[in-house]
């Protein structure tokens, strides 16, 4: 198995993202991530200068979350380490993302907003990354109420439909809501 090769050998590169929800004012969220690229080599970069192990991106973004419809009300980005001097120009596309909502296609989104030639992949990844956390978030913050109450709000929200097999329309997890919801109107 590939876990046995590599539990005794060391990393050349890590990546570490760090996501986190937390309350804010009513049903608003603020979403805070990390991603920190470590490399732990020295290396030759595409210059031929040589570049020690360290810290390569250091990255965080902060995005205010509003409910109804679920969306990013303010975006902001902080890059604390980066590899080229330049890349800190490429923060103001996080103002685009003001307004996006959070549901099926965000990642899409995402990527036509602050990714590509006129933006920044490493943000992209991270914000990205980010659409998951919001969903999984804001709905911990919201099922502090009834069961049926959560049912009908992820329901209601389609957050989960067909984000994997088990969410699948009409797949097992649909079902059991459909059941739930048929239990308490009876």
């Amino acid at each position: 198995m590939l876990k046995d090769i590599i539990k005794h050998k060391s990393p050349v590169h890590t990546r570490d993202i760090s996501l986190s929800t937390i309350p804010y004012k009513d049903e608003s969220v603020i979403v805070h991530g990390e991603l920190k690229d470590l490399r732990h080599v020295p290396i030759v970069d595409i210059l031929g200068r040589p570049k020690a192990p360290g810290t390569i991106h250091h990255i965080t973004v902060d995005l205010l979350i509003e409910p109804d419809p679920l969306r990013i009300i303010q975006a902001e980005a902080e890059m604390i380490t980066t590899p080229v001097e330049q890349c800190p120009e490429t923060l103001d596309v996080m103002e685009k993302l003001i307004g996006l909502e959070i549901r099926p296609g965000f990642s899409q989104n995402v990527r036509t907003l602050v990714g590509g030639a006129n933006g920044c992949a490493h943000l992209c990844t991270l914000v990205k990354a980010m659409g998951t956390e919001i969903v999984h978030g804001w709905l911990t913050r919201k099922r502090n109420t009834s069961p049926i109450q959560n049912i009908a709000l992820a329901d209601q929200k389609n957050f989960l439909m067909d984000s994997c097999r088990l969410w699948r329309k009409n797949g097992p997890k649909y079902k059991e809501i459909s059941e739930a919801i048929n239990q308490q109107i009876r």
